[in-house]
């Protein structure tokens, strides 16, 4: 049986395969606020930077994907 992997604080993302990866929503201690942080590998992958608007699509429930807003979008 194969088991999964657990995410730390430490190591709040990992890699399953090329595009795909885990990360683990974390909690700002200060104000609660919720937020993730993504990999720099997979920034470069996808041509992200800081500043980047994303947006987020729940997929299937529990998996969501994230891609860039483009200049047209509203």
């Amino acid at each position: 049986m194969r088991r999964k992997k657990q995410l730390t604080n430490k190591e709040p993302y990992y890699k399953l395969k090329d595009n795909n990866w885990v990360v683990t929503v974390q909690e700002n201690g200060e104000d609660k606020e919720l937020y993730v942080e993504l990999p720099p590998e997979m920034l470069n992958q996808v041509g992200w930077d800081d500043g980047d608007t994303l947006i987020w699509e729940e997929i299937t429930p529990g998996a969501w994907q994230i891609k860039k807003k483009e200049e047209d979008e509203t």
